[in-house]
């Protein structure tokens, strides 16, 4: 051996003796395999952190008197929350209270996962604490609990999955835009690989600047896995011993919220849990979240959309479930209110949401017909509750607006203005009525191409401004079309549109008093 190598070798650590031949092979092969061993450790290091990091808020109980926090250490030493009401701060936690957190390996990572709920908290209360050890300490922050009032306002995002730099940029520049925000849900897929510990460092590093103030309750997505059970903190109040903490639900203010994870679709007990938290809850706003849509934007593994259709969509109607916030699909979409399969012709109706707040993004699909306003990009949802009315604002994440929709709780006026009746001069169409009082046709054996539909439209009640009447085309119970004819019907008493029919098509006619193909406004039905 030359002296420069053997200069080497003893500088990695290693001696090595002039052997014969067959020593020296020995040496060099045990060198080999120990730098082998050494580069390929699955040994992880968070990002320059020596003491507490990656604070992140959720809760496990009533948002009004309780407070989670979860956080990492790079060792298993005691680690404490202290805290104090914001008015009694002094600028030193003297006076605090303080909590233990539990501790527990963070997976393979080499750090600790600690979590602590404070409970006995005041509602609607601002709250200064710090979370660590004597030894080190973290910043401090801030929290707020929940009062018990209808108006306020929440964040959506949906699939953040990955580009962590701008995500953390976008999210710390809606906070600061809107501090009124209470909380944010988050639609899952929280990264590409849930078991890559670089992939979270650069998620958790990247959420904890605003979800340290302002609690993060997430749905689990299909990238989503061990390490997402392992870190969040989340309610236990799903279907009993089943499924972790992936199934969960909360409320806030005058809101309910269901969380569910569409892993798990066809289950008895996950149906009937869904059921009875929907029937038990008292709550003004019903709202729900998971990560697979059951309108899609595009055709992508229908098996999903179907299963959802079929098993949880019937109770969310049941139940009145307000609007339902999902993701998978990269894109935003935003759906007219629908109803058993149709655009909803009454206060029935639920909106479905999806977002995508992450840089990963598709292209938009097929215009299915239920797709009232859809956009390519990264955006995210800012959800505001006052005076039973919900105003939901989309934006890119550049800050340009999407769309600003509002839903009203009062979506079904109890009294008809209008009555629909088909032109019984039409010999292509024979006419009917729905069992709830909608205007239907059918065409006659026979007639196919391109045919005109003319109603008559009766005033029953005067109704302020102008009014749609919406025809609704449908094919073997799918809907192929919405066309729609604006004018004040109080003075006009006809309206036209024209189709590509099939025999045996169906289609629907009613009146609500704002809606277009373009509409950003829940419509009220203005008949029965």
């Amino acid at each position: 051996m030359d002296k420069g190598r053997a200069d080497m070798i003893y500088k990695l650590g290693f001696k090595c003796v002039k052997r014969p031949a067959a020593g020296l092979i020995s040496c060099l092969m045990f060198i080999t395999l120990t730098l082998v061993c050494f580069c390929f450790a699955p040994t992880f290091v968070w990002a320059g952190e020596s003491g507490p990091s990656q604070i992140i808020l959720t809760w496990s109980e009533d948002p009004a008197t309780t407070q989670t926090i979860t956080w990492l250490t790079p060792d298993d030493q005691a680690n404490i929350v202290q805290y104090i009401e914001a008015a009694g701060y002094n600028g030193d936690f003297s006076a605090a209270s303080q909590t233990a957190a539990l501790t527990a390996p963070f997976g393979s990572s080499g750090y600790y996962r600690c979590t602590a709920t404070l409970t006995g908290l005041q509602p609607d209360t601002l709250y200064m604490y710090r979370v660590g050890s004597p030894q080190v300490w973290s910043e401090v922050l801030t929290f707020k609990t929940s009062a018990d009032t209808e108006a306020f306002s929440f964040l959506y995002l949906g699939d953040v999955q990955e580009g962590f730099a701008e995500w953390k940029s976008m999210l710390e520049e809606v906070y600061d835009e809107n501090p009124h925000i209470k909380f944010a849900l988050l639609g899952g897929d929280l990264t590409t690989e849930d078991n890559d510990y670089t992939e979270w460092e650069e998620f958790l590093s990247a959420a904890t600047g605003v979800f340290s103030q302002i609690p993060v309750m997430p749905a689990k997505g299909n990238h989503d896995g061990d390490l997402f059970f392992e870190f969040f903190a989340l309610p236990e109040n799903g279907p009993q011993g089943l499924f972790g903490n992936c199934f969960y639900s909360f409320d806030y203010g005058d809101a309910h919220f269901v969380v569910l994870d569409t892993s798990n679709i066809i289950t008895d007990t996950v149906k009937q849990w869904l059921q009875e938290d929907l029937q038990n809850t008292t709550k003004g706003w019903k709202f729900a979240v998971f990560h697979h849509p059951p309108y899609q934007n595009f055709d992508d593994n229908k098996t999903i959309d179907d299963a959802l259709r079929e098993h949880w969509v019937p109770i969310l109607e049941q139940n009145h479930v307000d609007m339902v916030f999902v993701g998978h699909q990269h894109v935003y979409m935003r759906t007219y209110p629908i109803y058993q399969g149709e655009v909803a012709t009454d206060a029935y109706g639920i909106v479905y949401v999806m977002g995508n707040s992450g840089s990963k993004t598709y292209a938009l699909g097929q215009g299915f017909p239920y797709i009232a306003k859809e956009e390519t990009g990264s955006n995210y949802q800012v959800i505001e509750l006052a005076d039973g009315v919900l105003t939901l604002t989309s934006k890119k994440a550049s800050g340009e607006v999407i769309e600003t929709y509002t839903l009203s709780k009062d979506g079904l006026e109890p009294n008809p203005h209008y009555q629909v009746t088909a032109d019984g001069a039409d010999t292509d169409f024979t006419p009917g009525v729905t069992p709830e009082g909608i205007c239907t046709v059918t065409v006659k054996p026979g007639i196919s191409g391109f045919k005109h539909l003319k109603v008559n439209v009766a005033s029953i009640a005067a109704h302020d401004g102008e009014e749609t009447v919406v025809f609704s085309h449908w094919r073997n119970d799918s809907q192929l079309q919405v066309n729609a004819t604006r004018a004040d019907f109080d003075q006009v008493n006809i309206a036209e549109a024209g189709f590509n029919v099939k025999a045996s098509d169906v289609i629907k006619i009613y009146v609500v008093d704002e809606l277009t193909n373009a509409v950003d406004h829940n419509p009220v039905i203005l008949q029965n």
